[in-house]
């Protein structure tokens, strides 16, 4: 009898043990996409690596919204009971990275066999790379680009099928758009410096400057820097900084925006700028090239980041569906669905996609797009930098004094950083 109950209790612990490693791994996961196409599309990519892995990894997804998330996501760490997986923004992975927060996915990346070189757009690629790690992979990106109303080309006189080459011509084209109202306020403007995705260290870097010098300083005072903010401000001065705030109180972005409403002939937006004038401007006649710059060619990027949390207790399971997210299958369906520039090259090349014009010229614009630099020891420089560019804007100091204030204060902010950390 005690055998016999030895025996059942041995089978129980069995069944038992049994039970237990078959239970799969809960992986749980957080995003921005709650609702629309991308929660549909997010949901079906979590599916079915659910049933592809069925039995092992089970991803609990958990859409939240974007005005919301970033607090949750950001308590949640601060708590240490961050998700497993999560998004995040792709222009301050380092610092993440630095304080230990972030899984470093190169040794599984290594393990699966994924040349990331090769299969993520390099630009994007790059934030994500910290001494020798990766430490999160590019799932979302986004460039800057020219979009141009044909219309107002062709009522100035304008070939509506040869947009601006050179900076130059950009302002030309403008003169010769820009309409005043009989209170000498601007009715139609032909550009404005000062709207939507315009901002000046985008001019800085198509005027062949950089804000980190050779030896990987950060620099806002070079030689190069100063004479765009005397340009910058010299556009500025020209157009009149009361008259260009008038106009952009008058025409909000969003539905009032001025471009969709007719009276701004040529504006700097994100790519995705194309997705509100089909649904607020159906019939507006407009085309879209790379920004023209006085030296060379080029745009702006961020976007979102995948990234998993070092504390977690399943990290190989996290950093599989991380390489399965961030794979071709899924993010080409992203694409697709939700029209988002995604990090994967091999995704974002489909041949599909790259029939579309607009979504051609936005992957090829990646290849010039640039992100803005990431200093650790000032992660918020370009904000002071926004304000020094106002002072000048506004006349209360020249360029080449308020950005050498502006570098006296980052090197003492930096300083500081370095005797404390």
């Amino acid at each position: 009898m005690k055998l016999a109950r030895s025996f059942l209790i041995a089978l129980f612990i069995l069944v038992l043990t049994t039970i237990s490693f078959a239970a799969p791994v809960v992986i749980k996961f957080w995003h921005v996409y709650d609702a629309g196409i991308a929660k549909q599309t997010i949901d079906q990519v979590v599916t079915d690596f659910n049933k592809s892995h069925e039995g092992k990894i089970r991803v609990e997804a958990l859409g939240i919204s974007f005005w919301d998330y970033w607090d949750k996501l950001r308590i949640s760490i601060a708590a240490g009971q961050e998700p497993d997986v999560f998004v995040n923004d792709l222009g301050d992975v380092i610092m993440r990275a630095s304080s230990g927060i972030l899984l470093d996915l190169a040794p599984y990346l290594k393990k699966a066999g994924t040349d990331v070189d090769k299969t993520f757009f390099k630009a994007p690629l790059d934030m994500c790379r910290w001494k020798g790690g990766i430490y999160a992979l590019p799932f979302e990106t986004d460039v800057r680009l020219l979009f141009y109303n044909k219309d107002l080309f062709v009522k100035a006189g304008l070939d509506p099928n040869r947009p601006p080459k050179t900076w130059n011509e950009l302002w030309q084209y403008a003169d010769k758009i820009t309409k005043k109202n009989a209170q000498g306020d601007y009715d139609v403007l032909g550009f404005n410096p000062l709207y939507a995705q315009s901002y000046f260290w985008m001019y800085v870097w198509g005027n062949g400057g950089d804000f980190i010098d050779e030896k990987g300083n950060l620099v806002v005072n070079s030689s190069i820097v100063v004479k765009s903010l005397t340009e910058w401000k010299q556009m500025v001065d020209r157009l009149g900084l009361d008259k260009l705030q008038k106009f952009n109180a008058t025409y909000p972005l969003g539905l009032n925006d001025a471009f969709i409403n007719g009276k701004l002939g040529m504006v700097i937006q994100n790519n995705t700028f194309f997705s509100q004038l089909r649904d607020y401007a159906p019939n507006l006649n407009y085309g879209v090239v790379q920004i023209p710059y006085p030296v060379k060619p080029v745009s702006w990027s961020n976007g979102f980041s995948i990234e998993a949390s070092s504390r977690s207790r399943n990290k190989d399971a996290a950093a599989e569906f991380i390489i399965y997210l961030t794979s071709k299958t899924p993010s080409y369906l992203f694409a697709k669905n939700v029209s988002s520039l995604v990090g994967n090259r091999e995704a974002a090349m489909s041949p599909d996609l790259m029939s579309n014009e607009l979504w051609k010229l936005s992957v090829q614009t990646l290849d010039i797009s640039r992100f803005r630099p990431f200093v650790l020891e000032y992660p918020l420089w370009y904000e002071d930098l926004q304000k020094t560019v106002e002072t000048v804007l506004y006349g209360k100091s020249t360029p080449q004094k308020a950005l050498d204030d502006l570098q006296k204060m980052i090197e003492t902010q930096i300083q500081k950083y370095r005797l404390t950390h």
